[in-house]
């Protein structure tokens, strides 16, 4: 699941002085992804992220992290402890601080320190679920010889752009540095701390720290021991951890030299997600015994101009206030969360095209605070006026009710990316339907009605939606299955697609492109109002002369949709989080006490 910020992102306040003390991107322009496959700047994307701090409003420290677990309880990320030691006292950790990790969509998401050791400097970031993140895998076993071919990667947080630097691992004395070091000739600004050192083929050789004459790293075996003792990732037996390094997931595959990436650094960050999520890392492991401990960050809200802030942020868009700060807090049942599945690989060249240029979204506002937001579909276009067939969600006051909320201002989002004025057409609450009128615009394609299809169980269809915000198309595809659905109007079918609240009222195809039926949101199945259904509403609506001849409907039904709010996984049903400790660690923890209550 992807995050909305909870805090506005303050790039043109503190751009300038975070380049002066992190790095500036301009001095790492000759990125050196040549030395790396496509592959493997395409797995990086998905494992990789950048990293911040933060008091109020201001950058306290911007730096670069690794996802070393991933699944549906959270994701966890190792990067430098820099990023919340405390600067009056390095030898203690800053507690005021929020900690934001940008994901791989753009997007930022609350996170908290689950781990840490001062001695290593490294610390472990915790944040919830998403889909697109990737584990690296850390093989303590592989060994890396002095002169070997490395690159350092790292991220910069305001625009999520990678960068990188290649070098080679020297052998020199460590000097200052602590003896567990290694260091390379990469040289990297502050902003690439606590990002991934990799060898040509994808694997991971360490994490890097920032220093002014060489780069000092924390060795993978190391890193391993860290996240083991912390039970961040579970170690195993001898034969696993060499079945999984002779796998094809123990490493970043290889491509051929051909299929080099030149470049990366103009592109835009955010990539495709993957499907893969969890840690090659993760197997059968030594027991653990189960500690617990209250969460050590959960503070009220302060009244500050950082509050102010996010409430200038959240309200403008219909979201509620946090209650609270708290560990792994995100906003959930947002008009952002984009599909998890992407599948316009299953649609023709030609069908894509088409449903693209048909597909709008639409958001209603209630005097400056936007209302409702979902998808919607060209109908038809009479002179230079198109017809968009969408949700009645967008106009209805509640769920429960059966009117229409009043003094609503509709803006729709067309597929020329401009952002025009809609106004209600028609309206029948019984099957939840509108038609919006878009005066001076001449739709280029509209829905595929004329076909007649059979709409059968088993048949593979794709849902469509689009994001208001950003204009993003999706696609996720499933079947049509004989399941009656639980709502309250018995017409609908339901189908396998899985969407969000931002693809309400889009259409549901099939692989041809014809148009089945128009998407309602369920918690665990998609609902869809079938095709015979709309039709016979537009030969009413046809009938009617304006929006106030509304079709008589005989009955009401319930179209319920889940609202944003705040969640709290640290301290959801007074629960106390966990925390793990390998038994043998535990029985010297006994051992100790044993002596010490006998002296």
């Amino acid at each position: 699941m992807s995050s909305v910020s909870p805090v506005p992102m303050t790039e043109y306040v503190y751009l300038d002085t975070f380049g002066k003390e992190f790095g500036s991107m301009s001095d790492y322009g000759q990125d050196e992804w040549s030395k790396l496959n496509r592959r493997v700047v395409r797995k990086l994307s998905d494992t990789v992220v950048p990293v911040a701090s933060f008091i109020g409003d201001k950058m306290y420290f911007g730096c670069t992290g690794i996802v070393v677990k991933s699944n549906e309880g959270g994701a966890s990320i190792l990067t430098s402890a820099s990023l919340v030691r405390s600067d009056d006292d390095d030898r203690n950790m800053k507690s005021i601080l929020m900690i934001q990790v940008r994901l791989p969509n753009g997007e930022a998401t609350i996170g908290r320190v689950a781990h840490y050791d001062l001695h290593y400097n490294a610390a472990v970031i915790i944040i919830p679920p998403f889909p697109g993140l990737r584990a690296a895998f850390f093989d303590r076993h592989m060994e890396f010889g002095s002169h070997s071919n490395v690159v350092a990667v790292g991220r910069w947080f305001y625009t999520g752009r990678f960068m990188a630097t290649a070098g080679i691992l020297t052998d020199e004395p460590n000097g200052d540095y602590p003896e567990h070091m290694r260091i390379s000739t990469c040289k990297i600004p502050m902003v690439m701390t606590g990002g991934p050192l990799i060898d040509s083929g994808g694997n991971f050789v360490g994490m890097n720290f920032y220093s002014m004459d060489r780069t000092p790293l924390l060795p993978s075996n190391k890193i391993v021991d860290f996240l083991v003792l912390k039970c961040v990732i579970k170690s195993g037996p001898e034969k696993t951890l060499k079945r999984k390094y002779e796998s094809p997931r123990s490493k970043i595959e290889n491509d051929s030299p051909e299929q080099n990436l030149k470049s990366i650094s103009e592109k835009p960050a955010s990539l495709l997600p993957s499907s893969e999520g969890t840690s090659s890392g993760e197997s059968e492991s030594e027991e653990c015994v189960e500690f617990c401990f209250f969460p050590d960050f959960d503070e009220p809200l302060p009244v500050n101009e950082f509050t102010e802030l996010i409430r200038n942020d959240l309200k403008p868009r219909g979201y509620p206030m946090p209650t609270r700060l708290g560990g792994g807090m995100h906003l959930v049942n947002t008009f952002e969360e984009e599909f998890v599945e992407d599948t316009w690989c299953k649609l023709s060249k030609k069908v894509a095209s088409d449903t693209s240029r048909s597909v709008v979204s639409l958001a209603s506002f209630k005097e400056d605070q936007r209302f409702f937001v979902c998808t919607g579909v060209f109908i038809d276009c009479i002179e230079s006026t198109s017809r968009i067939l969408t949700s009645a969600s967008l106009i209805r006051s509640s769920p429960d009710e059966d009117n229409i909320a009043d003094n609503l201002k509709i803006q729709v989002y067309l597929p020329n990316k401009l952002v025009v004025t809609g106004t209600l057409q028609h309206y029948n609450l019984e099957y939840n339907v509108a038609v919006i009128s878009v005066m001076g615009f001449r739709c280029l394609r509209t829905a595929e009605f004329h076909n007649q299809v059979q709409i059968e169980p088993q048949r593979e269809v794709v849902a469509v939606g689009r994001v208001f915000e950003s204009g993003k198309l999706m696609a996720t595809s499933g079947i049509v299955t004989g399941k009656e659905g639980k709502l309250d109007c018995k017409e609908l079918m339901v189908t396998t697609c899985k969407i969000t609240k931002a693809g309400i009222g889009g259409p549901l195809i099939d692989l041809d492109g014809n148009f089945l039926g128009m998407n309602f949101y369920g918690m665990k199945e998609t609902y869809f109002l079938p095709r015979n259904i709309i039709l016979g509403l537009m030969k009413h609506f046809e009938a009617e002369r304006s929006v106030t001849d509304e079709v008589i409907y005989s009955k009401a039904n319930r179209w319920p949709v889940p609202v944003p709010r705040w969640s709290y996984p640290s301290s959801r049903a007074r629960r106390p989080q966990k925390f793990f400790m390998r038994k043998d660690v535990v029985k010297d923890l006994n051992a100790q006490d044993s002596r010490a209550s006998t002296t």
